[in-house]
C-alpha cells in the first residue's frame, strides 16, 4: 500500500528471508477439516500451524519482484486520469545501511536548515522543528521494528500434514477435499501475489 501510494520508497529487510504466509481461506478450510476430524475425538488439544515456510517457502524477494512487475504493467492512476510510473523500492539488508542512508538523505539537509535558521535569527525554526519531529518519529519506528523485519525463522506444520493425511484416508472428509484445500504446496506464489494478493490489497484496502 505504501509503495502504491508513493509513501514508502525504501524498506528494511533481507530479500533472501522466507515469509511465512498463507491465504486466509486455507486457514478457514483447515479449521473446518480439523472440526470434522476431531468431532468424536476425546484426546487432548492439538495445535495446527497453518503455515507455508516449510512446505512451500516464499522468499521475500519473490514477493517484491511480483510487486514491481505488477505496478510496472499496471501503473496506478493519477487524479487527472494519467498513470504514475513507480521507481523500484530500495531495500536495505542491514540497519546500519539504513541509518547511513537516512542521515545523508534527510538528517544532513535538516542540520543545514537548522544552521541557516540560526544565522537568520530563527526564521526557519518552526519548519525545522516540524520536519525534525517527523524524522525522529520515523527513526524510532525503524529501530522498534528492525528486529521483526530481519527475523529469521519458520513454523513447523507436522500436525497439519497429519491432518491432510487423515483427510485423504477419510471418505467422509475426502468427499470435500477439493473444496477444503489447505495444502501450501498447491500455491504458485508468483501467480498468487501477482494475480490475487496485490489486486486484492488495491481493491479492498486502497
Amino acid at each position: 500500500m505504501g509503495y502504491a501510494k508513493k509513501t514508502l520508497p525504501f524498506f528494511l529487510g533481507n530479500l533472501d528471508l522466507i515469509l511465512d504466509m498463507i491465504p486466509g481461506d486455507m486457514v478457514v478450510n483447515a479449521m473446518m477439516v480439523a472440526m470434522a476430524a476431531h468431532s468424536d475425538d476425546q484426546k487432548g488439544q492439538i495445535i495446527y500451524n497453518v503455515t507455508s515456510s516449510v512446505s512451500n517457502p516464499a522468499p521475500s524477494g519473490l514477493v517484491i519482484d511480483a510487486m514491481h512487475r505488477y505496478f510496472f504493467e499496471n501503473p496506478p492512476c493519477k487524479g487527472n486520469g494519467g498513470r504514475v510510473r513507480l521507481k523500484k523500492m530500495r531495500f536495505f539488508s542491514m540497519l546500519t545501511q539504513l541509518r547511513l542512508y537516512m542521515a545523508i538523505k534527510y538528517k544532513l539537509p535538516l542540520e543545514m536548515l537548522r544552521l541557516v535558521s540560526i544565522a537568520l535569527c530563527g526564521i526557519f525554526s518552526e519548519c525545522y522543528n516540524k520536519l525534525n519531529g517527523k524524522y525522529s518519529f520515523i527513526m524510532q519506528m525503524i529501530e522498534l521494528h528492525a528486529p521483526y523485519t530481519l527475523f529469521k525463522g519458520c513454523f513447523e506444520d507436522t500436525n497439519l500434514v497429519k491432518l491432510r493425511t487423515t483427510m485423504n484416508k477419510d471418505d467422509q472428509i475426502n468427499n470435500g477435499a477439493y473444496y477444503f484445500d489447505f495444502d501450501p504446496k498447491s500455491i504458485n506464489w508468483v501467480d498468487y501475489f501477482y494475480g490475487v494478493h496485490i489486486p486484492g490489497v488495491l481493491k479492498y484496502c486502497i
